[in-house]
């Protein structure tokens, strides 16, 4: 796994240099061509405690998710006793990490989980079972046009 880091110092374990974006080391190019694949959305009833991650699939078929975390969620940082910040940024998984977050964000009950790709894929076997039917319907059509009353064996 490949985290970067709010402050912008890359933690790729793989080695892959990345380039500068708003505070973040990312391959610009790759970052601006991506595609959202899922979201999760922690509402808890405190304000605090929440935070959303987003997952992007980019050009090169890696996935990156996005977090947003209050001062006190899963993704806040403790500065002091009493003092706790929000942070925003980013990291890298692979399709394996990728298949355990769905399953693991998709689970908990307060939460809000969408997955798009899964979305995109259901409508878009709906219009293909449609188009089906509809080739169907027509050549049954076709079938009953063709053959006259005279060909009926009743």
């Amino acid at each position: 796994m490949s985290k970067i880091s709010v402050s912008g110092h890359n933690k790729n374990m793989g080695g892959e240099e990345l380039g500068r974006k708003g505070g973040f080391k990312v391959d610009k190019r790759k970052y601006e061509s991506k595609t959202l694949i899922a979201e999760y959305r922690y509402l808890s009833e405190n304000e605090n405690f929440r935070f959303s991650e987003t997952a992007y699939r980019l050009k090169d078929n890696s996935i990156i998710i996005e977090f947003d975390g209050a001062c006190l969620s899963l993704y806040g940082l403790k500065l002091s006793f009493k003092k706790n910040i929000g942070r925003k940024g980013l990291y890298s998984i692979d399709d394996k990490e990728y298949k355990f977050w769905k399953a693991v964000r998709s689970d908990i009950e307060n939460g809000n989980f969408v997955d798009w790709e899964e979305e995109l894929n259901n409508q878009y076997e709906e219009i293909r079972q449609e188009q089906y039917n509809k080739q169907i319907s027509i050549e049954h059509e076709n079938i009953l046009e063709k053959v006259s009353g005279d060909e009926l064996p009743f």
